[in-house]
């Protein structure tokens, strides 16, 4: 059994939908735990990653050399992140996206003290923003049309830990860092500039993530 760090570093603004609202102030807000710190679910968060792991994959696989090595990838793919309707006790599990433990727990235990409430971290870590539906044949806004909903400011970092039931081999190690590596986005209105992200993998507090590709190398001459 060993453990992961992946490091997500919000470059923009990112709006990570709870799918509930708040009547007569947010339509759309965002998750955030009882302390009001903004986090991201961890089987989201794994589903990201597992579909940026299935485009790995299908590059490898489009690759002239990569078909072999390809199919290898796609089991590990499977192994790691589960098939539809499948259960698998090997399957690789994600914490919660959350601002660092040391951070949480500081305010967590100060909280009283200083008389800080849980709205007044959300609102300094998150901001409101408004939209409006444009009629194409007027050009003008729709009548209330208006919607707020909440962002999370960028800058912000956040942190999941995968909990692997067995040592990962390299094959594992490479499919999970070049998953990290392209994911771009998290998160609602790519459209609009919103979850642009940087998505790193770390052992130990060592960054591996571009270790971990260049394995590939060793095992087969491709520019992936």
């Amino acid at each position: 059994m060993e453990e992961y760090k992946i490091k997500v570093e919000l470059l923009t603004d990112t709006v990570f939908g709870s799918g509930y609202s708040v009547p007569g102030f947010i339509d759309a807000d965002v998750l955030y735990d009882e302390y009001g710190f903004p986090y991201i679910n961890g089987k989201t968060f794994k589903g990201k990653l597992g579909e940026m792991a299935g485009v790995f994959v299908n590059m490898v696989k489009a690759s002239d050399k990569g078909k072999e090595i390809g199919e290898i990838l796609e089991e590990k793919k499977d192994k790691l992140f589960g098939v539809g309707g499948e259960y698998r006790h090997d399957k690789v599990k994600f914490s919660d996206c959350e601002i660092s433990k040391e951070v949480r727990d500081y305010f967590k235990n100060n909280m009283g003290e200083s008389n800080i409430k849980p709205g007044e971290i959300l609102d300094a870590l998150t901001h409101i923003e408004e939209q409006t539906s444009i009629d194409r044949k007027t050009g003008v806004a729709k009548d209330k049309s208006l919607r707020n909903y909440r962002v999370i400011n960028s800058g912000l970092i956040l942190y999941s830990y995968i909990h692997c039931p067995e040592n990962l081999d390299e094959y594992e190690k490479i499919l999970l860092a070049s998953a990290c590596s392209l994911l771009r986005h998290l998160g609602a209105y790519e459209t609009k500039g919103k979850g642009l992200v940087e998505v790193s993998m770390y052992k130990d507090d060592k960054n591996v993530t571009f270790d971990y590709i260049n394995l590939l190398r060793e095992k087969v001459n491709l520019n992936v």
